[in-house]
């Protein structure tokens, strides 16, 4: 079967951006970021500048008790 369906050209540059990005991933089918906290807990955002204010809210309040 041929998938005759043309991807966004930003879409796809993003998800070619970030592909050897060590820190947050992009899932290009599910359209959000992903990022796998040192406590194993998987956090979602919708764009990276969410994911990052829910990855410090995440280590500051729940992962690490605090500063």
């Amino acid at each position: 079967m041929i998938n005759l369906e043309i991807p966004d050209p930003f879409q796809t540059f993003v998800a070619k951006k970030y592909n050897n990005f060590k820190g947050y991933g992009y899932d290009f089918f599910a359209k959000e970021w992903l990022y796998t906290c040192t406590c194993g807990k998987e956090l979602f955002a919708p764009t990276r500048k969410t994911m990052t204010k829910t990855r410090l809210y995440h280590t500051r309040n729940e992962c690490l008790g605090g500063y």
